[in-house]
Formats: structure tokens, C-alpha cells, sequence
């Protein structure tokens, strides 16, 4: 059983307490979302809420339940409304059929009554959802939808490949209401839809249209990988109640669906000439609206408000190039969504968007030469890569690719430096097992032979061992000298200079500041054992 939200409204808090603590809700399949002492804290809680259901009381301050309930009934379809009342005016009830209420009851409220009517209300509300996913429904819908004559009309009228006089004669014939109408064109595209699921498809360009039939007389068709919605009637259109439709839908399409849509509105025009040039408005639109994030819709003229803002992100890439080598995923994350925040402030449309994108990633793949990755990823190669960023179709999109990509290489640079390190660290501990011998082994001796700096090499080699070089050069050098003393006969001075010291003095002193001993009383106390 769905569970639907309901906002209770009554400006005696007494009555509002006794409705919310009196019925058991969760138990009906409801919850409710909030609670108002009156119609515009109702109106303030609808953007957020987006409830089922309205209960409200019809004698408010501020604004009634009467002029909440047109409100509701002219600016969010998809919310029911019950209303109570203390008085028996016929006139409340007739106003209150005409916005759309759904019941109208009398105060005092009998619990029982109210029981039995959400009841039903809950079973209106479930077939409401469940005729949206109805696959018979679907079906009987997909096989009445347009036929090929009507789309291939609608094509070549908003790609303006037909002369007037026979788009005239074409409307006359396929029985369509365009002649001498107001003109509006909404270019949309689904997200993320499952191309094999027909009829899901289908419901979502169904709850959309059904959305913009209550304000105009809809056509719709398809064209390549958007779908076209024309709307036409006598009076221009108001771009205000389209984009409240649009909003309205989108919400109900990503709950039932989990999908988002994205829509480009043109300017009106009442020339059915200019057809093709408000197609051209709602595609512009749609593709820069595709690039913006959590935007149901753009409309064409605020595109031509928006000022030009010029974005340097090449500043924002070198200093992830900084970073690269030691941050964090979380790190990482947060650098490229303040790139992809900055990138989203110049309002590039989609095409823009993608080649944007593959400039950047062209600036990060100069890592791969820097430090010698190989990598079979889908994201190495030029051409390889380009394929893909240009397969992407929404700004979400090609924001989670960028991450994904600088995540890779991230993880692909931080792997060869620690690879790189170990083989480092490992060649120098084979250069003093070959030379400790040597009294001019040193930190710079081993640099060079290495071909490293010593600031790099003394950084790296006590981040792998935890210790210095030359702790390390001493331990070594200490270590042979004490196998020395117990395996042979030779004098100290002898050993010394075999260890790398050939001043026995000096040799004495670091032997017996590392091992606590002189080496003549370290073999005594060893040949008495």
C-alpha cells in the first residue's frame, strides 16, 4: 500500500490537534507532511511538500479554504482537496465543486465519517498512480498514438521543408486546429529512460501532455531524440502557468518514474510561418537547460538575459594538477565539483558543454606522459575518449565522467609514484649493500647514481623506511663490522676500513655511539660467551 502525504489546515488548534492525534494516519496510508492555521502557510509549504491531499478548514484569516482551494486547483494538479465547514451555504458548496474540491464536510467533524472518506480517498489516489503505470492503458495509448501521415507532417513543418500553401492544405486534410492560432513550442528530452521499456516511455510523454492539455491544445511528436510539444490556441500563451505545468509534471514523472526531464520553451508567435524558427528557440533552449543541473525547463528569452560570463577553469586544473599526487577521493571530489560549479556560470548548451569537457580532459591526460602511465582504461586515447564525451547527452552527465576520469587518474598517478618509490628505495638499499665499503658512499654519491635530486630522494627514501639515509648507511655499515668483529681475527682499524671508515679513531667513536660498546669490549664480551 502507497503511503500519501497530507498538509491539515484549521486555525483552531484545538480542531488541527484533534484531527492529526485523532486518526490513526499510517494505519489509512498517510502521513502527514505538515500543519497550517490558515491558507497562506498552506500556499508556503506546497513548493516543498508537494502533498496528495489538503485537509483544510473553509474559515481562515488570511486567506480561506475557498480561495486556497483555487489556488491548488489552478496551480498544482496533481494535490486533492477536502474542505469542512461550520456553515450549510450552498453557495460554499458550489464554489467549493468548481475549484475542483474533492469533498466538502461538516463540522463538527465525525471521525468515523472522516475514517471511511479517506478511506476512499486513498483508494481515488492509488487508482489515480496505478492508471499511470497500467500496461493495458499503455498499450491501448501506444497503438492510438499519432499515425506516420501526422508525424511527418509535424517534421517537415518545424523543419520548414514545406511551401505554405500546402501546410495549409495539409492541416485541412489531417483535420488539425493550426490555422490562425497563438504558437509556442516546448522541446524536451528524457533522462535516462530505458529505451526497451516502451511504455514507461510512453506514460512519461503522456503525464507531460495531459499536464499542458489543461492550458492549451497540445500537439505532440517526436523528432530524433526529443519530443516536440506544440501548443496552440486563441490567446498567447502564458509562459508562467507553462512553466508551473512543466514543474508540476517533472515532479510526478521522477516520482513514479525516478527519471528527469529537461524541456527548452520558445517565444510565442501567431505566424505559422515562424514555426520553424521557434523550433530552432526551444532546441537552443533545450540544450543549454541539458547542461544545468536540477532545472525542469529553460525559456528561450531568459537566454538572451543571461550576460556572458567568461570562466578561466584552466587556473582550477592546474591546481588539481598540484593536488594529484597525495589528495584524498573526498579531496578530489570536492576540487572537481568547484571546477564543474565554475564551468556551469558561463551557460554553455550542451555542444559547448562537450567540447568544454574534452578540453579539460585533454589538459589532465598530459599526466599519462608525465609519469609513464599505461592503462587500457576507456579513458586513455584521444579518439577513444572524445567517442565517449560526445556520447554523453546532460551536463549530469559529463560532470560525473569528469570526476570519474580525474578519480582514475588520481588513483593511476598515486599507484605509479608509490610503484616508482619502492623501486627508489630498492635500488638505493642495492647501491650501499654493493658499496658500504666505500668511505665516500653518501646521500649525493647515491643521487647521482640514481639520477634524482637529494631533497626528492631523502623525502622519499624516510617515507618508505622511516628513516634517514644515513641512519640507514650507519645501520648497514654497523651490522657488517659486528660480523666482522665475531667472525674474524682482524684488528679493529682493519675492520673499520672495511666497513667504510678508515680512520679508526672515528670508526671507534660511531661504533660505540650505536652499539653502546667499543668493538674491542663488543668481541671481548662475545669470545667470553
Amino acid at each position: 500500500m502507497r503511503t500519501f502525504s497530507i498538509i491539515l489546515a484549521d486555525d483552531e488548534q484545538n480542531i488541527l490537534f484533534g484531527m492529526q492525534k485523532g486518526t490513526n494516519w499510517e494505519e489509512l496510508g498517510f502521513i502527514v507532511a505538515g500543519t497550517a492555521q490558515n491558507g497562506k502557510e498552506v500556499l508556503e509549504m506546497m513548493d516543498d511538500l508537494h502533498p496528495d491531499l489538503v485537509i483544510s478548514d473553509i474559515k481562515m484569516p488570511f486567506m480561506d479554504g475557498l480561495e486556497l482551494a483555487k489556488t491548488i486547483h489552478d496551480n498544482y494538479m496533481n494535490t486533492k482537496v477536502i474542505l469542512f465547514s461550520g456553515w450549510d451555504d450552498f453557495e460554499y458548496a458550489r464554489l467549493a465543486i468548481s475549484y475542483g474540491v474533492s469533498e466538502y464536510l461538516m463540522k463538527p467533524i465525525d471521525y468515523d465519517e472522516m475514517k471511511k472518506l479517506l478511506i476512499d480517498m486513498h483508494q481515488a489516489l492509488e487508482e489515480e498512480y496505478n492508471e499511470k503505470i497500467n500496461w493495458t492503458r499503455l498499450e491501448n495509448a501506444y497503438f492510438k498514438s499519432l499515425p506516420l501521415l501526422r508525424q511527418q507532417f509535424f517534421t517537415q513543418l518545424v523543419l520548414g521543408t514545406m511551401e505554405l500553401e500546402e501546410c495549409h492544405q495539409q492541416i485541412k486534410n489531417l483535420g488539425l486546429e493550426l490555422d490562425n492560432k497563438q504558437y509556442c513550442i516546448i522541446a524536451v528530452k528524457i533522462q535516462k529512460v530505458d529505451h526497451k521499456d516502451v511504455f514507461s516511455a510512453l506514460s512519461i510523454k503522456e503525464t507531460l501532455k495531459e499536464a499542458l492539455d489543461k492550458i492549451s491544445n497540445v500537439y505532440e511528436f517526436g523528432i530524433g531524440d526529443k519530443e516536440i510539444f506544440l501548443l496552440t490556441g486563441d490567446k498567447k500563451h502564458e509562459i508562467g502557468k507553462i512553466s508551473r505545468s512543466i514543474q508540476e509534471a517533472a515532479i510526478m514523472i521522477t516520482r513514479i518514474f525516478g527519471v528527469h526531464i529537461s524541456c527548452g520553451m520558445s517565444e510565442n508567435t501567431n505566424q505559422l510561418e515562424d514555426i520553424p524558427t521557434i523550433y530552432i528557440q526551444a532546441k537552443d533552449a533545450l540544450e543549454y537547460n541539458l547542461v544545468v543541473p536540477d532545472e525542469s525547463y529553460t525559456y528561450y528569452n531568459d537566454l538572451m538575459l543571461q550576460e556572458e560570463v567568461e570562466t578561466d577553469w584552466n587556473t582550477t586544473v592546474e591546481q588539481i594538477g598540484k593536488t594529484i599526487t597525495y589528495c584524498t577521493e573526498e579531496e578530489m571530489k570536492k576540487q572537481v565539483e568547484e571546477l564543474v560549479n565554475l564551468l556551469h556560470q558561463s551557460h554553455y548548451n550542451l555542444n559547448e558543454y562537450q567540447m568544454v569537457i574534452m578540453e579539460i580532459a585533454f589538459a589532465f591526460s598530459r599526466f599519462y606522459k608525465k609519469y609513464h602511465i599505461v592503462s587500457d582504461s576507456e579513458f586513455e586515447g584521444s579518439k577513444k575518449m572524445a567517442v565517449t564525451i560526445l556520447s554523453l547527452t546532460s551536463g549530469e552527465e559529463l560532470d560525473q565522467w569528469l570526476l570519474d576520469y580525474c578519480q582514475l587518474i588520481r588513483l593511476l598517478v598515486q599507484k605509479k609514484r608509490v610503484d616508482n618509490n619502492v623501486i627508489l628505495v630498492g635500488n638505493t638499499k642495492k647501491i650501499v649493500e654493493e658499496n658500504f665499503s666505500d668511505p665516500d658512499l653518501s646521500v649525493e654519491s647515491v643521487c647521482d647514481a640514481l639520477h634524482v635530486s637529494t631533497s626528492h630522494f631523502s623525502k622519499i627514501f624516510k617515507q618508505e623506511t622511516g628513516r634517514t639515509f644515513m641512519n640507514y648507511m650507519i645501520a648497514k655499515r654497523m651490522e657488517e663490522a659486528k660480523k666482522l668483529l665475531l667472525q674474524t681475527n682482524y684488528k679493529s682499524l682493519v675492520i673499520g676500513e672495511m666497513v667504510g671508515y678508515p680512520e679508526p679513531n672515528y670508526f671507534s667513536y660511531v661504533f660505540k655511539k650505536n652499539c653502546g660498546i667499543s668493538p674491542a669490549k663488543y668481541r671481548k664480551q662475545n669470545d667470553e660467551k
